[in-house]
């Protein structure tokens, strides 16, 4: 019989193991759950990563854009500020 376990503790198995760069067999003991299980959600979340993957990308790159543009103000302001100080 297998167990159920919630989706905050499937995403935070993954979460270590994606981003924490920690070893799957330390992140099953840890969490008392079987390697097999933690491997089966890693491939569910890389799955799921490659069908979102393009989302994020174009979500990133609105981002990257705003930022831009934000950084490119502040650095003419910083400019105009100093030439007053001087």
């Amino acid at each position: 019989m297998s167990k159920a376990y919630s989706n905050e503790v499937k995403l935070s198995a993954t979460e270590r193991v994606l981003v924490g760069r920690e070893r799957v067999a330390d992140v099953a003991y840890d969490l008392k759950i079987g390697q097999s299980t933690l491997y089966a959600w890693l491939k569910v979340a890389k799955q799921a990563d490659r069908s979102n993957g393009s989302q994020v990308v174009q979500s990133l790159r609105q981002r990257l854009e705003e930022v831009s543009k934000e950084r490119d103000i502040l650095i003419k302001a910083a400019s105009i500020f100093a030439k007053e100080l001087y």
